[in-house]
């Protein structure tokens, strides 16, 4: 028994070289960067780990941070295995939660019970981040218009368009324009994802069922094999009589369902409201890191979970260590950045063997 756990262990070792490889090369680069601002590299890495893993609130906030950035790599992940490249996920998370906000705020003065607003307002945060996606998706299957030129395109509107209806009546709190940051009236209690603990909020669970969603989809489903077979190699899809309009339609508008699910439980976990701003965390957008999440793991749907929570652990830690050490967090970035790189090198040259 024991030298079968060995033997699998030995398989399993080449799989996880690279990853293992590039958290090395990256916390090594940042390491001599921590070094050179006079700072002990040691305390530097304790900081990271300790505080997202070791403390009720780091643990919180990690989870808060675990769920759009999961989602928003699904945004990314579920495109990519069909060669579309969706970076519009930004947009998308911010349509998801400007639409769950008028939908909200428009029914607060008789609001359903919790059991059902809540529902509700996931699916319209699901059906916002779809309808977002239609667009990129439409210029691609019959215009032929990059998607990575449309999804950038798509989210200065989204960004803009937030602006707009957090400053516009009636959504708008009135005294939110003296502040600086745009923003609307509250949602109503009973529109607000229940606390779970440590697990932050009950998006939690939402990300958890996606996620298993997402796996059956890709690894069990009739649609997940044409997705893999048109990125493969969409000449013979089409042959074998797979429709390349029809998937890059769905994969797309997928990709663009789970933003938009992320810039609800956003809205509705979080901040309860919509903020000009909410997609940035310690000065990047959600949809960045749920982009580098992706990559980080090959847009595996195994995979991911395990980046997403890796990447939130490392955004509350580099948090953690400005505020105690006065090192910026842009020194993680560097090594997230580093780490992606050399696992897509790592990776790419394990194939060429």
């Amino acid at each position: 028994m024991i030298n079968f756990e060995i033997a699998k262990l030995k398989l399993l070792f080449p799989r996880l070289r690279p990853y293992l490889l590039a958290v090395l090369a990256g916390f090594g680069v940042v390491g001599v960067l921590i070094t050179l601002m006079g700072r002990n590299p040691l305390d530097a890495f304790s900081t990271i780990i300790t505080v997202p893993l070791g403390t009720a609130h780091g643990l919180t906030e990690t989870f808060k941070k675990f769920v759009p950035i999961l989602l928003a790599g699904f945004a990314y992940a579920i495109p990519f295995h069909a060669r579309l490249f969706n970076v519009g996920g930004w947009g998308q998370l911010l349509f998801g939660g400007i639409a769950v906000t008028i939908v909200g705020l428009s029914l607060s003065h008789s609001p359903p019970p919790l059991f059902l607003f809540v529902p509700l307002l996931i699916l319209v945060g699901f059906l916002a981040g779809a309808l977002w996606a239609v667009v990129p998706a439409v210029l691609r299957a019959y215009f032929g218009v990059h998607p990575v030129i449309s999804t950038i395109m798509m989210n200065f509107i989204a960004v803009y368009l937030v602006n707009y209806v957090a400053s516009t009546a009636p959504w708008a709190e009135t005294e939110a324009a003296f502040a600086g940051h745009p923003k609307t009236l509250p949602l109503p209690t009973e529109a607000r994802l229940p606390p779970l603990g440590i697990g932050g909020h009950a998006g939690l669970i939402v990300a958890i069922i996606v996620a298993l969603a997402v796996y059956f989809l890709m690894k069990k489903s009739i649609l997940g094999y044409e997705i893999k077979a048109v990125g493969a190699n969409p000449t013979a899809a089409q042959v074998f009589g797979i429709s390349i309009k029809r998937v890059t339609l769905l994969s797309l508008i997928l990709g663009g369902a789970m933003a938009g699910l992320a810039g609800a439980i956003e809205v509705m976990g979080v901040h309860g409201r919509l903020i000009e701003g909410m997609e940035f965390t310690v000065g990047a957008s959600l949809g960045i890191f749920g982009i580098l999440s992706a990559l980080m793991c090959a847009c595996n749907p195994i995979g991911l979970p395990i980046s997403a929570f890796f990447m939130s652990m490392l955004i509350v830690g580099a948090d953690a260590m400005q505020r105690t050490m006065m090192i910026p967090v842009e020194v993680v970035f560097v090594a997230i950045v580093l780490m992606v790189l050399f696992i897509m090198m790592l990776g790419e040259k394990m194939k060429m063997r």
